[in-house]
């Protein structure tokens, strides 16, 4: 994990359109700094007749600062600001954590193995030696992230929906730094004791990471 520069910064990415001639992306730069504003990552977004549009990453200090950065793009000729785009939103769009199958799905005699109707095979024999679902299920390696947004992560009481951005992170979090799965679950109570109850009986297979 790299230490980075700038992390305590506001991040936005500003999408612009700039006239396709030389100087003019020079002028975008020299705007930005001028209102204290740093640049990061610049990505070509698409090439036009006129314009270019790039992704411009701009690095500041407060909200204040940011309008005053947009205050003098808005300022130089031939430059048009097209998109304000929030890095962190964007990297939560569509959820951080998925479940995805360990084997290829590649054929036919694949998914009768993982499906059915192979699976009735590994079930019986689980049913038989509970014991062995440790071995042939991803029972040891899963825990349940449980929550009822009473208390996310200085928040306050925020409910448990806005909290699964938090507990998705969490589950990214247990992935990346020892490889366990998490899978959140939202409980929709405010009482203290309900949440270990309902994760037992929804998730009995899991061990519990509870959070309030």
């Amino acid at each position: 994990m790299q230490i980075e520069k700038g992390v305590d910064k506001l991040v936005k990415t500003v999408r612009v359109m700039i006239l396709d001639k030389p100087g003019f992306f020079g002028k975008v730069a020299t705007a930005i700094g001028a209102a204290g504003g740093n640049i990061g990552d610049i990505k070509l977004v698409g090439y036009g007749l006129e314009y270019n549009t790039r992704d411009v990453t701009i690095f500041t200090d407060s909200d204040a600062q940011l309008h005053e950065v947009l205050e003098e793009l808005g300022k130089v000729e031939g430059v048009i600001i097209s998109d304000i785009i929030d890095p962190v939103l964007e990297m939560h769009r569509g959820g951080k954590i998925s479940v995805k199958s360990r084997t290829p799905l590649d054929s036919i005699s694949t998914i009768r193995k993982v499906y059915t109707p192979g699976v009735a095979k590994v079930c019986r024999l689980i049913q038989r030696k509970p014991e062995l679902a440790y071995d042939y299920t991803i029972i040891p390696n899963t825990v349940a992230i449980v929550t009822n947004g009473t208390a996310i992560l200085g928040l306050g009481d925020i409910g448990a929906v806005a909290g699964m951005p938090v507990m998705e992170g969490k589950a990214a979090l247990f992935d990346a730094l020892v490889g366990i799965n998490g899978i959140p679950i939202l409980i929709q109570s405010k009482g203290t004791s309900r949440p270990p109850s309902a994760s037992r009986s929804r998730t009995a297979w899991a061990r519990c990471s509870t959070s309030p």
